[in-house]
């Protein structure tokens, strides 16, 4: 992981030891074919996603 990343919602730097469920988002096109591959990480702290996330979506550290 990047040493300092920085939340795609917020700007502000993800302190890891404090935001342990913070994760990478890996994007990629929707239909990627064979051999697609991802284009694009951003990181997000687990409040931002959350606050994003329709709350009808389970995310992995919530199940």
């Amino acid at each position: 992981m990047n040493p300092d990343p920085t939340c795609c919602f917020c700007s502000r730097v993800i302190d890891l030891g404090q935001d342990g469920a913070a994760t990478v988002l890996r994007l990629g096109p929707v239909d990627p074919g064979p051999g697609g591959q991802v284009r694009q990480r951003a990181y997000a702290h687990s409040s931002c996603l959350r606050e994003r996330v329709h709350p009808s979506i389970d995310l992995w550290w919530e199940l």
